[in-house]
């Protein structure tokens, strides 16, 4: 694939208002948190255009924000990093998607998402001509589940037609049907997910290989599985046809935030692919920049740069 074609990525733009909390609140409580509150850009799709952008890729974002500021600090952000914003939508009926995110001191995240204007990507006919049109002149599409599943899966339809790979990250986890799920390239899960689509429990790297396994047989190419501070396995087949399974182990490092770094680690893995690395070497890559991305404090704030990885 030529290096100059951009990857497409139609996805959530939200912005994330971080709270630090001591603990997560069970039901009925209300705690205090922080003396403040932080606004960090995200959103799935965003988080992932720019942790490609900031790795060395060219991308395009399509996608919808509100009429208020904070669609206006989304798409700005995005072309910050270099990101092609023309496929971007102002919606008129809905504001911009948020995220609530409470993050406690050892750096995990309880996450609810508004979705505002991130629930009518697709529903808006010419905006869809455009992101065809945009897809056919791309070197890849990669996609999430924070828009609405129709289009989603409308978007796979179109690619796997015009012999565009596809890099579909499950997440939030939905059960896809299996004819949707056999015309991508690469399924990026976690251990949550990949139990959702299996219906079998992810609960250790043998379950991870297992599952994965089984994935792979239902005709998807390459099946990603991310296990965190465990790291992440890979499934295809190799020359001969043979299920092959690659087994990354994660850096151990000091965690600040996890959020977006599932995001960081698709963005970087869809980059070293589409440069065209083993799938040893850009699983090892994806690794390394989630292990930094957890260092760090934010979604976008917080996403790698290529020397960071070197």
């Amino acid at each position: 694939m030529p290096a100059s074609k951009p990857v497409l990525v139609v996805g959530s733009l939200n912005m994330d208002q971080v709270v630090r909390v001591p603990r997560l609140p069970v039901m009925g409580e209300t705690l205090l948190g922080a003396s403040s509150i932080t606004f960090v850009p995200g959103g799935k799709g965003a988080n992932q255009a720019v942790a490609m952008a900031r790795l060395g890729a060219s991308v395009q974002m399509a996608g919808r924000i509100g009429q208020d500021p904070f669609g206006q600090q989304l798409k700005a952000a995005l072309q910050d990093d270099q990101i092609d914003t023309s496929l971007l939508v102002t919606d008129t009926e809905a504001a911009s998607g948020s995220a609530f995110i409470f993050l406690n001191a050892e750096g995990d995240n309880a996450i609810v998402v508004s979705s505002g204007a991130n629930a009518h990507v697709g529903k808006d006919q010419q905006q869809m001509e455009h992101i065809f049109a945009a897809l056919a002149q791309a070197q890849a599409l990669v996609l999430q589940l924070e828009i609405p599943h129709d289009t989603v899966e409308l978007l796979i339809d179109r690619a796997h037609s015009l012999h565009v790979p596809v890099i579909l990250n499950l997440a939030p986890a939905y059960p896809l049907r299996k004819e949707t799920l056999s015309k991508l390239s690469v399924l990026v899960v976690n251990e949550t997910e990949a139990s959702l689509l299996s219906g079998q429990p992810v609960e250790s790297l043998e379950d991870a290989r297992h599952v994965g396994a089984i994935l792979h047989e239902h005709g998807i190419p390459t099946v990603v599985i991310t296990l965190g501070a465990q790291g992440a396995i890979l499934i295809n087949s190799d020359a001969q046809g043979q299920t092959n399974i690659i087994y990354q182990e994660a850096p151990e490092v000091t965690v600040v935030d996890t959020t977006a770094a599932g995001d960081c680690f698709v963005g970087a893995l869809t980059v070293a692919l589409t440069e065209g690395q083993s799938p040893s070497d850009a699983l090892r890559f994806a690794t390394r920049a989630s292990a930094i991305k957890v260092t760090r404090f934010g979604a976008q704030s917080g996403l790698p740069r290529r020397a960071d990885i070197r």
